[in-house]
């Protein structure tokens, strides 16, 4: 899985940035509700495994005592 940037043009979803896609691969497209104010809590803690595993090991300790 990748992560793509994208824009909709009023007409189609255009990617910002090349893809390694083939013609009518399948894609999923998740758009922010405008509406819906804790999206952005929500992408925090979908975000928390991730940068658990990034940022939790010995090479790092050192940045734990600043």
């Amino acid at each position: 899985m990748q992560t793509l940037n994208a824009h909709f043009d009023g007409r189609f979803i255009v990617l910002d940035e090349p893809a390694r896609l083939k013609p009518n691969d399948k894609v999923t497209v998740i758009a922010p509700d405008p509406s819906d104010d804790s999206l952005a809590s929500d992408y925090a803690r979908l975000s928390e495994s991730a940068f658990k595993k990034i940022w939790d090991n010995p090479l790092d300790a050192d940045y734990d005592q600043l």
